[in-house]
């Protein structure tokens, strides 16, 4: 409850404060840092708000303007990983001024001692080079909002401007990509509290690429779980169009078209993927009239009716929702594939393929079915990173480097060209566009 403003009679009105829920929103504790972990739940307050780094663009925020709550929850990790090492170590996160002025001094501050602990885990392979750029991007972030605060006098870190020029390593891939856009590099702000690209690993497990075999698909295919429409359209979309799980569990209805009104040989749809970057997602036609079927099922619009009820008809609904009228959840997408090697480990049959290997499957093999239509490889790894969301073409580029490597089986060859068949001729078309702007 609080005072509000003064009526006409000198009468101040009552008004009470509505509560704001949000569900799943993260909170950072500790017993001993009580203090710090307010700063940090504060912090963590103006990003959900948008009072600090809200995203640039209304698609990637939330009905208040800040981020989402999934990236709410990343960041609330990394933090929660730096407070319990400040714990650990008995240092004060506040100390930004080293006590000598030379450049190496400033390597004995508490976040410098905190990147140093992150490459120690990195060489003792108990971590990976791009998670502890991750922890290290929301701890610089943390930090420029508390000087911005005043919480610390100054950063303790400097930026600098670093220009990036494209390897000429594979002259093919510049040919299309670089040429067309005009530009050798580009600029970029950094500082040194990235962690450096020579701690990279080559053989960390994350890193290898696990795409489904044609007899490991037809396994999954045939279990009874997958037996549900809706379990199989969310391996179908994986496989199909390279979403993730929490993606697919986000899928408006509203992505659904009518196949007869719209007759084309592929669907496109914008979607908002890992951290918050919208993309464009190439849907085949066949999938789309199962997609299509599947929203207009009885089933569905039972759920549909449910989920109305708690929010309106004005709002975007979920395409999948579960029994109560309420959008499924992201583990319930990626827990598909687990319990589909329960059911197939009864039998004697040994699957070791997770959810997210559907995406690898879908991107590599993507990859060759361009390689063998002759598509160049540069304009195969633009496209690849467009539709797969990708910031950086390094991520990409093993897609593509797999895909020359590996040499499918005939049974996997035919399976690529049923299922890119319906997307082939956009492919071909934006492959055109790019030769006719190179020529102009």
């Amino acid at each position: 409850m609080f005072s509000g403003e003064i009526d006409e009679h000198g009468i101040r009105a009552i008004e009470y404060r509505d509560d704001h829920w949000v569900d799943n929103f993260p909170l950072i504790w500790s017993s001993g840092r009580q203090f710090d972990a307010l700063e940090m739940n504060l912090y963590l307050e103006h990003r959900y708000k948008g009072l600090y780094r809200a995203p640039k663009r209304a698609a990637r925020s939330n009905s208040l303007g800040g981020v989402s709550v999934k990236t709410l929850q990343s960041i609330a990790n990394s933090l929660c990983i730096f407070l319990s090492w400040l714990a650990e170590e008995n240092v004060d996160w506040r100390q930004v001024t080293a006590q000598a002025s030379t450049q190496r001094a400033k390597y004995w501050l508490p976040v410098y001692r905190f990147r140093k602990s992150l490459i120690d885990l990195i060489q003792a392979k108990s971590l990976g080079r791009d998670s502890a750029n991750l922890y290290m991007t929301h701890v610089r972030q943390f930090y420029e909002w508390a000087h911005r605060r005043g919480t610390i006098e100054k950063l303790p870190f400097e930026y600098q401007q670093l220009h990036i020029k494209r390897s000429n390593e594979h002259s093919n891939i510049n040919s299309v990509f670089f040429i067309s856009h005009r530009s050798p590099g580009l600029t970029v702000q950094t500082s040194d509290l990235t962690i450096p690209r020579k701690y990279r690993q080559k053989s960390l497990p994350s890193d290898q690429l696990s795409p489904y075999t044609h007899d490991e698909l037809c396994s999954l295919f045939n279990t009874k779980y997958l037996k549900s429409s809706a379990r199989r359209l969310w391996v179908d979309l994986a496989l199909f169009t390279g979403m993730r799980a929490f993606e697919i569990a986000q899928f408006l209805d509203s992505h659904v078209i009518d196949p007869s009104v719209i007759d084309v040989a592929s669907y496109h749809a914008t979607i908002t993927g890992k951290g918050n970057k919208e993309r464009q997602i190439l849907i085949p036609r066949t999938l789309m009239q199962r997609l299509w079927r599947y929203k207009n099922c009885a089933e569905r619009m039972h759920r549909v009716m449910k989920w109305e009820v708690n929010n309106g008809t004005q709002h975007d609904k979920p395409l999948f929702l579960n029994r109560s009228g309420t959008g499924i959840s992201e583990k319930s997408v990626s827990n598909t594939a687990i319990f589909a090697r329960k059911e197939l480990s009864r039998s004697g049959c040994v699957l070791e393929r997770s959810f997210h290997d559907l995406r690898s499957t879908y991107a590599t093999n993507l990859a060759k079915y361009m390689l063998d239509k002759g598509l160049e490889p540069g304009f195969i790894e633009f496209k690849l990173m467009a539709l797969l969301g990708h910031s950086n073409f390094s991520t990409t580029r093993k897609y593509l480097n797999f895909a020359r490597a590996v040499t499918f089986d005939s049974e996997m060859k035919g399976w690529s060209d049923t299922i890119f068949d319906g997307i082939d001729a956009r492919l071909v078309d934006d492959y055109q566009h790019l030769l006719r702007g190179n020529d102009a």
